[in-house]
């Protein structure tokens, strides 16, 4: 009977020493699996990752190739793309219940389409916005109702830098004009506050703040290049300009909130 049960035991042991195996040696697939998952869910559109490569011994890593394509109704093939997004995290937060504190992550060169298909138009920025915060309320109210179901872990990330970023318009009013602005440099500090937030909420925040951002941007370049074009444009332009101009004012308060 013990020998029975010995040998229960170290098949037990072999198990769970292969799924750690498997966790582990998969981790970086599991991650980028759950960003295109959630990612999608969280904004409305198709969510894209190249790969992922993080490090469990320093906790540096890098997401590559992510792309954020845009909700139904909009003619773009993406709303967001970076490069390589450089990533540190806290390796001694990973254990435990308390919340995972990446304490780095970099944002080098991406580049985000502000697209207004027509006057009286949500852009696709403002669209993506919008389905960031349902999902964030609904993944509140969910929680909320489970009761004693067990929360999604809370995260922090202490520094967010993006940098060297670029505002391409997209619309119908440019007629066929090509225009690209540069997106100001984003700092943020402590996302998900001092005790740290699920990560619907960290989407929420973060995100929102780079989508509030390039939309002032987008619809204050869009404003100065109607005032640019000429004939039959231009006299369409001029009625346009106004309620285009208005729009960037209005992306501006909602930017002070973040």
């Amino acid at each position: 009977m013990w020998k029975k049960l010995g040998i229960g035991v170290v098949v037990l042991l072999l198990l769970i020493a292969g799924g750690a195996y498997y966790l582990f040696s998969n981790l970086d697939g599991l991650i980028k699996q759950a960003i295109e998952t959630y990612g999608s869910a969280a904004t409305g559109a198709p969510v894209g990752v190249g790969s992922v490569k993080l490090s469990l011994q320093n906790g540096a890593g890098a997401i590559n190739g992510l792309s954020i394509g845009n909700p139904a109704g909009f003619s773009s093939p993406e709303a967001m793309s970076a490069g390589q997004i450089a990533v540190t995290v806290d390796t001694s937060s990973i254990a435990g219940s308390g919340p995972i504190i990446i304490d780095q992550v970099s944002v080098a060169g991406p580049h985000v389409t502000y697209e207004l298909p027509g006057l009286g138009k949500a852009s696709n920025l403002q669209t993506i916005e919008q389905n960031v915060n349902a999902y964030a309320a609904s993944m509140s109210g969910g929680q909320a109702s489970q009761g004693s179901a067990k929360p999604a872990r809370k995260e922090i990330i202490r520094n967010l830098d993006i940098t060297g970023g670029e505002v391409s318009l997209a619309s119908s009013l440019l007629g066929g004009k090509s225009v690209t602005v540069p997106l100001p440099p984003i700092h943020l500090t402590n996302v998900g506050g001092a005790g740290g937030a699920s990560p619907a909420v960290i989407i929420q925040q973060a995100l929102g703040t780079v989508v509030a951002k390039a939309s002032t941007v987008g619809a204050s370049a869009l404003s100065s290049s109607l005032g640019t074009l000429s004939g039959a444009a231009g006299n369409a332009a001029g009625a346009a300009k106004g309620a285009v101009g208005g729009a960037a004012g209005s992306v501006g308060s909602m930017l002070k909130g973040f």
